[in-house]
C-alpha cells in the first residue's frame, strides 16, 4: 500500500503469535524473503514471494566473474584470444548454464 505521495504506508500494526522452537526453525529454513515477517505477510496477503539467493550460486557466479575478469585482463594486455582463452570462456558458459538449469528446476 502506498499513501497519498507515492510513499509506502508505514506498518503501525503488530500481530504476535506462538510457536515452538521446532515450528520456528522450520518457519525460518521455509522463508524465502530476507525476514520471517516479509515471507509470513506475503505469504498471508498473497504477493508473490521473492525467492532468496542459493548461495552456492552466488558463489559459483563470483568464481566465474573473477576468470572472466582474468580472461579480460588478458585479452587487454595481448590484444588477442588465444586458444586457451577461447576455451576457459567456453568452459564459464557450460558452468553457467548448468547453474542456470538447476536453479530454473529447484535443484539448488
Amino acid at each position: 500500500m502506498t499513501t497519498s505521495n507515492n510513499r509506502p504506508e508505514k506498518r503501525t500494526r503488530e500481530i504476535t503469535i506462538r510457536v515452538t522452537d521446532d515450528e520456528l526453525k522450520r518457519l525460518h529454513e521455509r522463508k524465502t524473503d530476507a525476514t520471517l515477517a516479509g515471507w509470513m505477510r506475503n505469504l498471508c496477503l498473497g504477493a508473490t514471494p521473492i525467492k532468496q539467493a542459493d548461495p552456492n550460486m552466488v558463489r559459483a557466479l563470483g568464481r566465474m566473474g573473477s576468470n572472466l575478469n582474468q580472461i579480460a585482463k588478458h585479452a587487454n594486455t595481448h590484444n588477442e584470444l588465444d586458444q586457451n582463452v577461447l576455451t576457459e570462456i567456453s568452459a564459464i558458459r557450460e558452468i553457467l548454464t548448468d547453474l542456470i538449469e538447476k536453479n530454473l528446476q529447484g535443484d539448488n
